[in-house]
């Protein structure tokens, strides 16, 4: 376990992309911060650039740690595929690490949240 308070701590995120037949998905895992938000955005662009559904999905679901920089970065590229008319889905199941954030900031009323890639992909 990493120690947030630790600055030799080196954040990790691991992003990978596939397809659900149109539609983009982009998988997250390791940990949302201001080392790693440069990343999120830039594999929430790639998503968005691949997709051909109307809409690109991010899953959260394996993400450890969302950090306020990680919060400001979902709703930046949120925002971002709403003014490109691909609205961003984020799949957050019930991890911990990334919905007690997004619940005590009140963003889940700003962000399009499901429980499930499936979920989402069917939405």
């Amino acid at each position: 376990m990493t120690d947030r308070n630790d600055e030799s701590a080196v954040s990790e995120l691991v992003a990978e992309h596939r397809m659900a037949g149109e539609v983009a998905i982009v998988t997250v895992r390791g940990e949302v911060d201001i080392a790693t938000r440069a990343q999120l955005e830039q594999a929430v662009r790639t998503c968005l650039a691949r997709t051909r559904g109307g809409f690109c999905v991010l899953d959260l679901t394996d993400v450890r740690f969302l950090g306020g920089h990680g919060l400001a970065a979902l709703l930046e590229v949120s925002r971002s595929a709403e003014k490109l008319q691909q609205p961003l889905r984020i799949v957050v199941d019930s991890n911990r690490p990334v919905v007690r954030p997004i619940e005590i900031t009140g963003l889940e009323e700003f962000l399009a949240l499901y429980h499930s890639v499936e979920e989402a992909l069917r939405a």
